[in-house]
Protein backbone atom coordinates (compact mmCIF):
# COMPACT_ATOMS: atom_id res chain seq x y z
CA UNK A 1 0.00 0.00 0.00
CA UNK A 2 1.44 3.35 -0.96
CA UNK A 3 1.50 6.45 1.20
CA UNK A 4 -1.05 8.00 -1.14
CA UNK A 5 -3.49 5.15 -0.46
CA UNK A 6 -2.82 5.22 3.28
CA UNK A 7 -3.27 8.96 3.54
CA UNK A 8 -6.39 9.05 1.40
CA UNK A 9 -8.00 6.32 3.46
CA UNK A 10 -6.99 7.45 6.93
CA UNK A 11 -5.69 10.99 6.93
CA UNK A 12 -8.00 13.10 4.80
CA UNK A 13 -11.26 12.01 6.45
CA UNK A 14 -9.79 13.14 9.73
CA UNK A 15 -9.28 16.58 8.20
CA UNK A 16 -12.90 16.72 7.11
CA UNK A 17 -13.99 15.85 10.63
CA UNK A 18 -11.68 18.55 11.92
CA UNK A 19 -13.23 21.28 9.81
CA UNK A 20 -16.76 20.14 10.74
CA UNK A 21 -15.79 20.30 14.40
CA UNK A 22 -14.27 23.76 13.87
CA UNK A 23 -17.50 25.06 12.36
CA UNK A 24 -19.52 23.68 15.25
CA UNK A 25 -17.17 25.07 17.87
CA UNK A 26 -17.07 28.52 16.30
CA UNK A 27 -20.83 28.64 16.58
CA UNK A 28 -20.93 27.94 20.32
CA UNK A 29 -17.79 29.53 21.84
CA UNK A 30 -18.22 32.79 23.74
CA UNK A 31 -16.48 35.63 21.96
CA UNK A 32 -14.82 36.75 25.19
CA UNK A 33 -12.67 33.65 25.57
CA UNK A 34 -9.62 34.94 23.71
CA UNK A 35 -9.90 38.49 25.00
CA UNK A 36 -9.83 37.20 28.57
CA UNK A 37 -6.56 35.35 28.00
CA UNK A 38 -4.98 38.29 26.19
CA UNK A 39 -5.27 40.23 29.44
CA UNK A 40 -3.16 37.52 31.11
CA UNK A 41 -6.12 36.50 33.25
CA UNK A 42 -6.31 32.91 32.05
CA UNK A 43 -4.55 30.53 29.68
CA UNK A 44 -6.41 27.41 28.56
CA UNK A 45 -4.62 24.21 27.55
CA UNK A 46 -6.51 21.31 25.99
CA UNK A 47 -4.86 17.91 26.36
CA UNK A 48 -5.67 14.20 26.04
CA UNK A 49 -7.48 12.90 29.14
CA UNK A 50 -5.50 11.07 31.83
CA UNK A 51 -6.36 7.53 32.90
CA UNK A 52 -8.97 8.93 35.29
CA UNK A 53 -9.98 12.37 36.50
CA UNK A 54 -8.91 12.34 40.13
CA UNK A 55 -6.85 14.34 42.62
CA UNK A 56 -5.16 11.16 43.88
CA UNK A 57 -1.92 10.84 41.93
CA UNK A 58 -1.49 7.15 42.80
CA UNK A 59 -4.99 6.14 41.67
CA UNK A 60 -4.67 6.48 37.88
CA UNK A 61 -2.14 6.67 35.07
CA UNK A 62 -0.96 9.69 33.07
CA UNK A 63 -1.92 12.23 35.73
CA UNK A 64 1.13 14.44 35.26
CA UNK A 65 -0.69 16.76 32.88
CA UNK A 66 -3.54 17.34 35.35
CA UNK A 67 -1.73 17.46 38.73
CA UNK A 68 1.82 18.56 37.92
CA UNK A 69 0.75 22.20 37.84
CA UNK A 70 0.39 22.11 41.63
CA UNK A 71 1.97 18.95 43.04
CA UNK A 72 5.75 18.55 42.96
CA UNK A 73 8.17 15.68 43.31
CA UNK A 74 11.37 15.96 45.30
CA UNK A 75 13.48 16.90 42.28
CA UNK A 76 13.30 19.73 39.77
CA UNK A 77 14.85 19.88 36.29
CA UNK A 78 16.57 22.55 34.33
CA UNK A 79 13.98 23.60 31.69
CA UNK A 80 16.59 23.50 28.91
CA UNK A 81 19.03 20.67 29.77
CA UNK A 82 16.61 18.52 31.74
CA UNK A 83 19.28 17.88 34.37
CA UNK A 84 18.28 17.39 38.00
CA UNK A 85 19.00 20.46 40.08
CA UNK A 86 18.44 21.73 43.59
CA UNK A 87 15.69 24.19 42.67
CA UNK A 88 12.86 21.99 43.94
CA UNK A 89 11.74 20.49 47.23
CA UNK A 90 15.06 18.71 47.72
CA UNK A 91 18.12 20.94 47.49
CA UNK A 92 20.71 18.13 47.59
CA UNK A 93 21.04 14.36 47.99
CA UNK A 94 23.58 11.58 48.31
CA UNK A 95 23.76 7.79 48.36
CA UNK A 96 26.01 5.15 49.89
CA UNK A 97 28.51 3.14 47.84
CA UNK A 98 26.09 0.36 46.87
CA UNK A 99 23.11 2.64 46.14
CA UNK A 100 20.92 1.05 48.82
CA UNK A 101 20.62 4.16 51.01
CA UNK A 102 19.63 7.57 49.66
CA UNK A 103 19.43 10.73 51.76
CA UNK A 104 17.58 13.86 50.63
CA UNK A 105 18.04 17.30 52.19
CA UNK A 106 14.86 19.33 51.95
CA UNK A 107 14.26 22.99 51.26
CA UNK A 108 13.34 25.02 54.32
CA UNK A 109 10.42 27.43 54.43
CA UNK A 110 8.30 25.87 51.65
CA UNK A 111 4.62 26.45 52.40
CA UNK A 112 1.73 24.25 51.34
CA UNK A 113 -1.14 26.02 49.65
CA UNK A 114 -4.22 27.09 51.66
CA UNK A 115 -2.35 27.50 54.94
CA UNK A 116 -1.49 23.85 55.66
CA UNK A 117 1.92 24.79 56.99
CA UNK A 118 5.53 24.12 56.11
CA UNK A 119 6.70 21.20 53.98
CA UNK A 120 8.83 18.78 56.06
CA UNK A 121 10.26 15.27 56.01
CA UNK A 122 7.00 13.97 57.52
CA UNK A 123 5.20 14.95 54.31
CA UNK A 124 7.72 12.90 52.30
CA UNK A 125 7.13 9.80 54.44
CA UNK A 126 3.37 10.29 54.20
CA UNK A 127 3.46 10.75 50.42
CA UNK A 128 5.66 7.67 50.01
CA UNK A 129 3.09 5.56 51.85
CA UNK A 130 0.30 6.87 49.62
CA UNK A 131 2.29 6.24 46.45
CA UNK A 132 3.25 2.62 47.23
CA UNK A 133 -0.06 1.54 48.77
CA UNK A 134 -1.96 -1.43 47.45
CA UNK A 135 -4.30 1.03 45.71
CA UNK A 136 -1.46 2.45 43.63
CA UNK A 137 -1.58 1.82 39.87
CA UNK A 138 1.34 4.10 38.96
CA UNK A 139 3.51 2.47 36.28
CA UNK A 140 6.80 1.32 37.76
CA UNK A 141 5.73 1.83 41.37
CA UNK A 142 7.27 -1.52 42.31
CA UNK A 143 10.66 0.13 41.79
CA UNK A 144 9.83 2.66 44.51
CA UNK A 145 8.43 0.06 46.90
CA UNK A 146 10.49 -1.81 49.46
CA UNK A 147 12.07 1.15 51.22
CA UNK A 148 12.27 1.97 54.88
CA UNK A 149 11.63 5.72 54.78
CA UNK A 150 12.69 7.74 57.82
CA UNK A 151 12.42 11.39 58.72
CA UNK A 152 15.87 11.89 60.27
CA UNK A 153 14.93 15.42 61.24
CA UNK A 154 12.56 18.12 59.99
CA UNK A 155 14.47 18.65 56.75
CA UNK A 156 16.20 15.31 56.12
CA UNK A 157 14.67 12.07 54.87
CA UNK A 158 16.34 8.72 54.19
CA UNK A 159 15.27 5.89 51.87
CA UNK A 160 16.86 2.50 52.71
CA UNK A 161 16.51 -0.50 50.37
CA UNK A 162 17.68 -4.10 50.64
CA UNK A 163 18.92 -3.99 47.04
CA UNK A 164 20.56 -1.23 45.00
CA UNK A 165 18.40 1.53 43.55
CA UNK A 166 20.79 3.09 41.06
CA UNK A 167 18.04 5.10 39.37
CA UNK A 168 16.06 6.35 42.35
CA UNK A 169 16.41 9.98 41.25
CA UNK A 170 14.40 9.24 38.14
CA UNK A 171 11.46 8.07 40.24
CA UNK A 172 11.47 11.35 42.16
CA UNK A 173 12.13 13.54 39.13
CA UNK A 174 10.93 13.23 35.57
CA UNK A 175 8.70 10.24 36.04
CA UNK A 176 7.78 11.54 39.50
CA UNK A 177 6.08 8.42 40.73
CA UNK A 178 5.90 10.09 44.15
CA UNK A 179 4.23 13.51 44.28
CA UNK A 180 4.19 15.37 47.59
CA UNK A 181 0.96 15.88 49.52
CA UNK A 182 0.38 17.60 52.86
CA UNK A 183 0.29 15.25 55.82
CA UNK A 184 -1.38 17.93 57.93
CA UNK A 185 -4.25 18.17 55.46
CA UNK A 186 -4.63 14.38 55.48
CA UNK A 187 -4.64 14.24 59.28
CA UNK A 188 -7.35 16.89 59.43
CA UNK A 189 -9.52 15.92 56.43
CA UNK A 190 -8.50 12.46 55.14
CA UNK A 191 -8.47 11.53 51.47
CA UNK A 192 -11.79 13.28 51.02
CA UNK A 193 -9.97 16.54 51.70
CA UNK A 194 -7.65 15.86 48.79
CA UNK A 195 -10.66 15.09 46.62
CA UNK A 196 -12.25 18.45 47.47
CA UNK A 197 -9.14 20.65 47.25
CA UNK A 198 -5.63 19.24 47.59
CA UNK A 199 -2.77 21.36 48.85
CA UNK A 200 0.43 21.28 46.81
CA UNK A 201 3.61 23.33 46.73
CA UNK A 202 3.78 24.29 43.05
CA UNK A 203 3.53 27.59 41.22
CA UNK A 204 -0.21 27.10 40.76
CA UNK A 205 -2.76 26.08 43.39
CA UNK A 206 -5.92 24.09 42.84
CA UNK A 207 -9.22 25.94 42.42
CA UNK A 208 -11.79 23.47 41.15
CA UNK A 209 -12.41 20.31 39.17
CA UNK A 210 -15.39 19.32 37.06
CA UNK A 211 -15.65 16.60 34.41
CA UNK A 212 -13.24 17.40 31.62
CA UNK A 213 -11.73 20.45 33.32
CA UNK A 214 -9.36 21.52 36.12
CA UNK A 215 -8.75 25.13 37.09
CA UNK A 216 -5.65 26.49 38.88
CA UNK A 217 -4.61 29.96 40.05
CA UNK A 218 -1.07 31.21 40.42
CA UNK A 219 0.81 31.49 43.70
CA UNK A 220 2.27 34.97 43.90
CA UNK A 221 4.67 34.20 46.77
CA UNK A 222 6.12 30.88 45.61
CA UNK A 223 9.37 29.82 47.27
CA UNK A 224 11.21 30.02 43.91
CA UNK A 225 10.49 33.74 43.61
CA UNK A 226 9.11 33.14 40.11
CA UNK A 227 5.60 34.40 39.34
CA UNK A 228 3.78 32.85 36.32
CA UNK A 229 2.59 35.23 33.62
CA UNK A 230 -0.99 34.01 33.77
CA UNK A 231 -3.24 34.49 36.77
CA UNK A 232 -5.22 31.33 36.00
CA UNK A 233 -4.38 28.10 34.22
CA UNK A 234 -7.24 25.96 32.96
CA UNK A 235 -6.62 22.41 31.73
CA UNK A 236 -9.31 20.75 29.65
CA UNK A 237 -9.43 17.09 28.65
CA UNK A 238 -10.50 16.19 25.12
CA UNK A 239 -9.89 12.90 23.34
CA UNK A 240 -10.57 13.83 19.70
CA UNK A 241 -7.67 15.65 17.97
CA UNK A 242 -10.11 17.40 15.59
CA UNK A 243 -12.04 18.87 18.50
CA UNK A 244 -8.82 20.14 20.08
CA UNK A 245 -7.89 21.83 16.81
CA UNK A 246 -11.33 23.40 16.61
CA UNK A 247 -11.01 24.75 20.15
CA UNK A 248 -7.60 26.22 19.39
CA UNK A 249 -8.68 27.94 16.17
CA UNK A 250 -11.86 29.28 17.74
CA UNK A 251 -10.04 30.79 20.72
CA UNK A 252 -11.56 28.50 23.33
CA UNK A 253 -8.08 27.07 23.99
CA UNK A 254 -4.66 28.68 23.59
CA UNK A 255 -2.47 25.56 23.84
CA UNK A 256 -3.32 22.15 22.34
CA UNK A 257 -1.49 18.83 22.14
CA UNK A 258 -2.52 18.22 18.55
CA UNK A 259 -1.66 15.14 16.55
CA UNK A 260 1.06 15.90 14.00
CA UNK A 261 -1.22 15.20 11.07
CA UNK A 262 -3.41 18.14 12.16
CA UNK A 263 -0.52 20.47 12.98
CA UNK A 264 -0.30 21.86 9.40
CA UNK A 265 -3.93 22.98 9.69
CA UNK A 266 -3.08 24.87 12.87
CA UNK A 267 0.01 26.46 11.33
CA UNK A 268 -1.85 27.54 8.22
CA UNK A 269 -4.37 29.29 10.46
CA UNK A 270 -1.65 31.34 12.12
CA UNK A 271 -0.84 29.15 15.10
CA UNK A 272 2.75 28.37 16.17
CA UNK A 273 4.43 25.38 17.77
CA UNK A 274 6.67 24.91 20.80
CA UNK A 275 8.73 21.79 21.28
CA UNK A 276 10.55 20.08 24.14
CA UNK A 277 14.28 20.69 24.23
CA UNK A 278 15.00 16.95 24.61
CA UNK A 279 13.49 13.78 23.15
CA UNK A 280 10.52 13.01 25.34
CA UNK A 281 9.21 9.68 24.18
CA UNK A 282 9.89 6.32 22.58
CA UNK A 283 6.98 4.42 21.10
CA UNK A 284 6.44 0.80 20.22
CA UNK A 285 3.77 -1.84 19.79
CA UNK A 286 3.65 -4.45 22.53
CA UNK A 287 3.23 -8.16 21.81
CA UNK A 288 1.28 -8.47 25.02
CA UNK A 289 0.44 -11.72 26.79
CA UNK A 290 3.83 -13.43 26.50
CA UNK A 291 4.06 -14.00 30.26
CA UNK A 292 6.30 -16.98 29.70
CA UNK A 293 8.62 -17.53 32.62
CA UNK A 294 8.65 -21.27 33.31
CA UNK A 295 6.61 -20.96 36.51
CA UNK A 296 3.87 -18.78 34.97
CA UNK A 297 0.55 -20.34 33.93
CA UNK A 298 -0.52 -17.15 32.11
CA UNK A 299 1.69 -17.93 29.11
CA UNK A 300 -0.42 -18.40 25.97
CA UNK A 301 1.58 -20.55 23.58
CA UNK A 302 -1.39 -20.65 21.22
CA UNK A 303 -1.05 -16.94 20.43
CA UNK A 304 0.23 -16.41 16.89
CA UNK A 305 2.93 -14.02 18.13
CA UNK A 306 4.32 -16.64 20.53
CA UNK A 307 6.13 -17.86 17.39
CA UNK A 308 9.20 -15.69 16.76
CA UNK A 309 8.63 -16.01 13.00
CA UNK A 310 5.25 -14.33 13.36
CA UNK A 311 6.79 -11.58 15.48
CA UNK A 312 9.43 -10.97 12.81
CA UNK A 313 6.82 -11.06 10.05
CA UNK A 314 4.65 -8.45 11.79
CA UNK A 315 7.69 -6.21 12.20
CA UNK A 316 8.56 -6.55 8.52
CA UNK A 317 4.97 -5.93 7.39
CA UNK A 318 5.03 -2.37 8.75
CA UNK A 319 6.31 0.45 6.56
CA UNK A 320 7.78 2.66 9.26
CA UNK A 321 9.18 5.28 6.87
CA UNK A 322 5.72 5.79 5.38
CA UNK A 323 4.15 5.99 8.83
CA UNK A 324 6.69 8.60 9.85
CA UNK A 325 5.71 10.81 6.91
CA UNK A 326 1.96 10.42 7.40
CA UNK A 327 1.83 10.69 11.19
CA UNK A 328 4.36 13.48 11.71
CA UNK A 329 4.31 15.88 8.74
CA UNK A 330 5.50 18.73 10.98
CA UNK A 331 8.59 16.77 12.03
CA UNK A 332 10.03 16.16 15.47
CA UNK A 333 10.06 12.34 15.19
CA UNK A 334 12.50 9.73 13.92
CA UNK A 335 12.80 5.94 13.86
CA UNK A 336 14.54 3.92 16.53
CA UNK A 337 15.87 0.38 16.38
CA UNK A 338 15.35 -0.97 19.90
CA UNK A 339 12.65 -0.01 22.34
CA UNK A 340 14.22 1.00 25.72
CA UNK A 341 17.63 1.59 24.07
CA UNK A 342 18.54 5.27 24.36
CA UNK A 343 21.79 6.86 23.20
CA UNK A 344 23.88 7.73 26.23
CA UNK A 345 22.14 5.23 28.52
CA UNK A 346 23.55 1.95 29.75
CA UNK A 347 23.51 -0.79 27.13
CA UNK A 348 23.32 1.45 24.07
CA UNK A 349 24.62 -0.60 21.14
CA UNK A 350 25.06 1.26 17.82
CA UNK A 351 25.42 -2.04 15.95
CA UNK A 352 21.71 -2.66 16.49
CA UNK A 353 20.97 0.59 14.67
CA UNK A 354 23.10 -0.66 11.77
CA UNK A 355 21.42 -4.08 11.76
CA UNK A 356 17.89 -2.75 11.91
CA UNK A 357 17.15 -2.25 8.16
CA UNK A 358 18.24 -5.80 7.30
CA UNK A 359 16.48 -7.50 10.21
CA UNK A 360 13.38 -5.35 10.76
CA UNK A 361 12.94 -3.48 7.47
CA UNK A 362 9.73 -3.44 5.42
CA UNK A 363 9.81 -6.54 3.17
CA UNK A 364 6.58 -8.19 2.03
CA UNK A 365 8.40 -11.02 0.26
CA UNK A 366 10.17 -11.93 3.50
CA UNK A 367 6.83 -11.69 5.31
CA UNK A 368 5.30 -14.15 2.86
CA UNK A 369 8.13 -16.63 3.44
CA UNK A 370 7.97 -16.31 7.23
CA UNK A 371 4.21 -16.91 7.25
CA UNK A 372 4.65 -19.95 5.06
CA UNK A 373 7.39 -21.34 7.34
CA UNK A 374 5.17 -20.78 10.39
CA UNK A 375 2.16 -22.39 8.63
CA UNK A 376 0.11 -19.24 9.13
CA UNK A 377 -2.86 -19.05 9.24
CA UNK A 378 -3.72 -22.75 9.00
CA UNK A 379 -1.45 -23.85 11.85
CA UNK A 380 -3.14 -21.66 14.45
CA UNK A 381 -6.43 -22.25 16.22
CA UNK A 382 -7.13 -18.51 16.13
CA UNK A 383 -4.79 -16.68 13.74
CA UNK A 384 -6.42 -13.26 14.32
CA UNK A 385 -4.13 -10.43 15.41
CA UNK A 386 -6.10 -8.03 17.69
CA UNK A 387 -4.90 -4.42 17.36
CA UNK A 388 -5.93 -2.11 20.18
CA UNK A 389 -7.00 1.44 19.35
CA UNK A 390 -6.96 3.71 22.37
CA UNK A 391 -6.33 7.41 23.04
CA UNK A 392 -3.09 8.04 24.94
CA UNK A 393 -2.10 11.28 26.66
CA UNK A 394 0.68 13.23 24.90
CA UNK A 395 0.36 10.82 21.94
CA UNK A 396 -2.64 12.06 19.93
CA UNK A 397 -1.39 10.22 16.82
CA UNK A 398 -1.95 6.75 18.33
CA UNK A 399 -5.44 6.02 16.93
CA UNK A 400 -4.31 6.80 13.39
CA UNK A 401 -1.07 4.87 13.99
CA UNK A 402 -3.04 1.78 14.98
CA UNK A 403 -5.33 2.09 11.97
CA UNK A 404 -2.29 2.17 9.72
CA UNK A 405 -0.76 -0.90 11.39
CA UNK A 406 -4.02 -2.76 10.89
CA UNK A 407 -4.01 -1.87 7.18
CA UNK A 408 -0.39 -2.99 6.80
CA UNK A 409 -1.11 -6.37 8.41
CA UNK A 410 -4.17 -6.98 6.25
CA UNK A 411 -2.18 -6.11 3.13
CA UNK A 412 0.61 -8.51 4.17
CA UNK A 413 -1.77 -11.46 4.54
CA UNK A 414 -2.53 -11.44 8.25
CA UNK A 415 -5.97 -11.86 9.72
CA UNK A 416 -6.40 -8.86 12.00
CA UNK A 417 -9.11 -6.96 13.84
CA UNK A 418 -9.48 -3.62 15.58
CA UNK A 419 -10.32 -3.61 19.30
CA UNK A 420 -11.36 -0.23 20.75
CA UNK A 421 -10.57 0.18 24.46
CA UNK A 422 -10.00 3.16 26.70
CA UNK A 423 -6.45 3.43 28.01
CA UNK A 424 -7.44 2.85 31.63
CA UNK A 425 -8.95 -0.50 30.63
CA UNK A 426 -5.85 -1.43 28.63
CA UNK A 427 -3.69 -0.77 31.69
CA UNK A 428 -6.09 -2.66 33.98
CA UNK A 429 -6.06 -5.72 31.72
CA UNK A 430 -2.27 -5.54 31.64
CA UNK A 431 -2.02 -5.41 35.42
CA UNK A 432 -4.42 -8.36 35.61
CA UNK A 433 -2.17 -10.13 33.07
CA UNK A 434 -5.05 -10.71 30.71
CA UNK A 435 -4.03 -8.44 27.83
CA UNK A 436 -3.58 -10.92 24.99
CA UNK A 437 -3.51 -8.28 22.27
CA UNK A 438 -1.12 -5.93 20.50
CA UNK A 439 -1.27 -2.51 22.08
CA UNK A 440 0.56 0.80 21.73
CA UNK A 441 3.31 1.42 24.25
CA UNK A 442 5.54 4.29 25.22
CA UNK A 443 8.73 4.84 27.13
CA UNK A 444 7.96 8.32 28.35
CA UNK A 445 10.08 10.02 29.33
CA UNK A 446 12.87 7.77 28.01
CA UNK A 447 13.75 5.83 31.14
CA UNK A 448 17.17 4.82 32.42
CA UNK A 449 17.85 1.35 31.02
CA UNK A 450 17.34 -0.60 34.24
CA UNK A 451 14.12 1.25 34.98
CA UNK A 452 12.82 0.47 31.49
CA UNK A 453 13.79 -3.21 31.66
CA UNK A 454 12.03 -3.60 34.98
CA UNK A 455 8.93 -1.77 33.76
CA UNK A 456 8.50 -3.66 30.49
CA UNK A 457 10.13 -7.08 30.82
CA UNK A 458 9.63 -8.24 34.40
CA UNK A 459 6.80 -9.37 36.65
CA UNK A 460 5.68 -7.26 38.35
CA UNK A 461 6.60 -4.46 36.00
CA UNK A 462 3.56 -2.50 35.00
CA UNK A 463 0.46 -2.77 32.91
CA UNK A 464 2.20 -3.05 29.57
CA UNK A 465 4.90 -5.67 29.99
CA UNK A 466 4.37 -8.02 27.09
CA UNK A 467 7.49 -10.18 27.17
CA UNK A 468 8.81 -12.28 30.03
CA UNK A 469 11.02 -15.37 29.95
CA UNK A 470 13.55 -17.04 32.24
CA UNK A 471 16.63 -15.71 30.41
CA UNK A 472 15.40 -12.12 30.46
CA UNK A 473 14.30 -12.29 34.10
CA UNK A 474 17.61 -13.72 35.34
CA UNK A 475 19.71 -11.20 33.43
CA UNK A 476 17.62 -8.25 34.62
CA UNK A 477 18.03 -9.49 38.19
CA UNK A 478 21.80 -9.59 37.67
CA UNK A 479 21.73 -6.03 36.32
CA UNK A 480 19.71 -4.82 39.30
CA UNK A 481 22.25 -6.33 41.73
CA UNK A 482 25.32 -4.94 39.93
CA UNK A 483 26.80 -1.55 40.76
CA UNK A 484 30.03 -1.62 38.72
CA UNK A 485 29.31 0.66 35.71
CA UNK A 486 31.35 -1.39 33.22
CA UNK A 487 29.65 -4.63 34.17
CA UNK A 488 26.24 -2.96 34.16
CA UNK A 489 26.76 -1.65 30.63
CA UNK A 490 27.90 -5.08 29.44
CA UNK A 491 24.89 -6.77 31.02
CA UNK A 492 22.49 -4.21 29.54
CA UNK A 493 24.01 -4.69 26.07
CA UNK A 494 23.49 -8.43 26.26
CA UNK A 495 19.87 -7.84 27.15
CA UNK A 496 19.33 -5.36 24.33
CA UNK A 497 20.81 -7.78 21.79
CA UNK A 498 18.73 -10.70 23.03
CA UNK A 499 15.49 -8.69 22.98
CA UNK A 500 16.34 -7.38 19.50
CA UNK A 501 16.96 -10.88 18.14
CA UNK A 502 13.79 -12.28 19.68
CA UNK A 503 11.62 -9.53 18.14
CA UNK A 504 9.96 -9.07 21.52
CA UNK A 505 8.13 -5.91 20.45
CA UNK A 506 7.65 -3.59 17.48
CA UNK A 507 9.92 -0.54 17.78
CA UNK A 508 8.55 2.61 16.19
CA UNK A 509 9.54 6.21 16.89
CA UNK A 510 11.60 8.61 19.00
CA UNK A 511 10.03 12.00 19.38
CA UNK A 512 10.00 15.43 20.87
CA UNK A 513 6.84 16.72 22.49
CA UNK A 514 5.28 19.38 20.30
CA UNK A 515 2.22 21.48 21.11
CA UNK A 516 0.40 24.16 19.17
CA UNK A 517 -0.02 27.64 20.66
CA UNK A 518 -1.99 30.74 19.79
CA UNK A 519 0.78 33.35 19.39
CA UNK A 520 -1.63 36.18 20.19
CA UNK A 521 -1.92 34.75 23.71
CA UNK A 522 1.20 32.61 24.31
CA UNK A 523 4.66 33.66 23.11
CA UNK A 524 6.64 30.66 24.32
CA UNK A 525 7.02 27.76 26.73
CA UNK A 526 10.34 26.21 27.79
CA UNK A 527 10.16 22.59 28.94
CA UNK A 528 12.70 19.77 28.58
CA UNK A 529 10.29 16.91 27.85
CA UNK A 530 11.37 14.79 30.84
CA UNK A 531 7.95 14.35 32.44
CA UNK A 532 5.57 11.47 31.82
CA UNK A 533 3.32 13.65 29.66
CA UNK A 534 6.26 15.21 27.82
CA UNK A 535 5.31 18.74 28.74
CA UNK A 536 5.80 20.34 32.15
CA UNK A 537 7.16 23.52 33.70
CA UNK A 538 3.68 25.03 33.33
CA UNK A 539 4.75 28.11 35.23
CA UNK A 540 7.08 29.00 32.33
CA UNK A 541 4.26 29.54 29.82
CA UNK A 542 4.95 33.05 28.53
CA UNK A 543 2.21 35.55 27.77
CA UNK A 544 2.31 37.23 24.36
CA UNK A 545 1.88 40.70 25.82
Amino acid sequence: MTMKNISSRLWRPCRYVAFAAIALTLAIIPWGATALAQNNDRVVAVVTPPGAETNRSWAATSLWQSLGQSLEGLLEHDPITGEYNGDGLATSWEHNDDFTVWTFHLRKGVQFHFGYGEFTADDVVHSYNLSVSDASVIPGVDQLRGAEVEALDTYTVRFSYAKPRTNLLYLHGGHSIMLIYSKKQFDEEGLEGYDRRFAGTGHYQFVSREPGRVLYERVDDHYSGMVPDFKELEVRFVTEPATKLAMLLAGEAHIADLSRELMPDALSAGMKTVQSTLPSIQTDLVFNGLYCESHDDRCRKDLPWYDVRIREAINRAINREEMLTVLFPSGGYDLHARYTMVKGNEGYDPTLEARFPAEYGYDLEKVKQLLQDANYPDGFKDPTIPIIITPMSAMPEVPLQQEMVYQYLIQAGFKAKIVELDYARVRAMGRERELYMINPGRNSPPRPTEVAFRAFYTNPGGGLQGWEDDWTASHIETLISTVDPVLRDQQARELQNYLFEQYVDIPLFDGYTQVAINPKVVSGWAFPGVTSAGYGHWHLIQAAN
